[in-house]
């Protein structure tokens, strides 16, 4: 689902449809013109061109970031929001793979649609991946013209950011991520990851101050991008427990419930977890 409007950060990490299509060369980005890109993304009308390609450095691993555009829709990111993207995904996984090995691979950046500025902003960000293949991150990127430039940047780079950790769910807990009932720790987790590589933003304090207000009203199984605020507290603890946390929950489809993804969690945490989220952030709740 892609839903935009003025300081909504909207996103989303979608499986590709399970279709028999040619293999490609280990390692190789995706051919953007063929048919396995456009399975991925669900769209047959894309003429695609390769603006620019970076090599990625991660761990021991090498990622091949391509800036994509569909000349179809005539959407190209200005130079300032290729560089920003570029950046936003090298410190999303730069933040992830500091704490945790994990596996990475390529990673496609396709604006949908662009325009130069109207009034309202209109920034949403999905993201695509083919089992443990390349991931594709779709752009919509209207900046606002009622706001400075730096202020349509942040919000760009913060959902870039964002969307670069559904990459990371997707190549490293496929199995828990592909489960409707998930929603709650796929996109409160995602956007922790773009709050720690973008502190202090003019994004991150919207995100807050938007979920503040519900944090102490619903559990967290309830909520998805307000989520923010518990894994927030999370990390605190341990870093690692974020990770521990979404590779501990529900993995078979037949336990794609809320009640599942609940008795995972309650067996994932202490005791006293509700107790200390209550006291850390004024009476929010873990647990229904």
């Amino acid at each position: 689902m892609l839903v935009s409007a003025v300081f909504a950060f909207v996103v989303a990490a979608a499986p590709a449809p399970a279709l028999l299509l040619p293999a490609q060369p280990v390692g190789e980005p995706i051919d953007c013109n063929g048919p396995v890109f456009k399975s991925q993304i669900y769209r047959d009308d894309v003429e695609c061109r390769e603006v620019e390609r970076r090599k990625l450095s991660i761990q021991d691993q090498t990622v091949t970031l391509r800036i994509l555009a569909d000349d179809e829709e005539d959407a190209e990111l200005p130079p300032e929001y290729r560089e920003a993207a570029v950046e936003a995904i090298a410190r999303a996984f730069g933040i992830v793979a500091g704490e945790r090995k994990l596996n990475f691979h390529n990673v496609s950046v396709l604006p949908v649609e662009v325009y130069s500025q109207r009034r309202e902003a209109k920034m949403s960000g999905v993201t695509y991946w083919r089992g443990k293949s390349e991931c594709v991150i779709a752009l919509t990127v209207v900046p606002a013209s009622r706001f400075a430039p730096e202020t349509n940047l942040a919000m760009f780079k913060f959902i870039v950011a964002h969307e670069a950790f559904h990459c990371v769910q997707s190549w490293n807990w496929s199995h828990q991520l592909l489960l409707e009932s998930a929603n709650w720790w796929k996109e409160g987790s995602a956007d922790l990851v773009a709050m720690l590589a973008y502190p202090g933003t003019d994004a991150q304090m919207k995100v807050n101050l938007g979920h503040a207000d519900i944090a102490s009203a619903k559990a967290v199984t309830q909520m998805d991008y307000g989520n923010i605020l518990f894994f927030h507290w999370l990390w605190a603890q341990s870093p690692s427990k974020v990770f521990d946390l979404i590779a501990a929950m529900p993995r078979d489809p037949a336990n794609d419930t809320i009640e599942a993804q609940e008795a995972a969690l309650r067996a994932f945490l202490p005791g006293d977890a509700p107790q200390q989220y209550a006291s850390a952030y004024g009476g929010a709740k873990i647990f229904r």
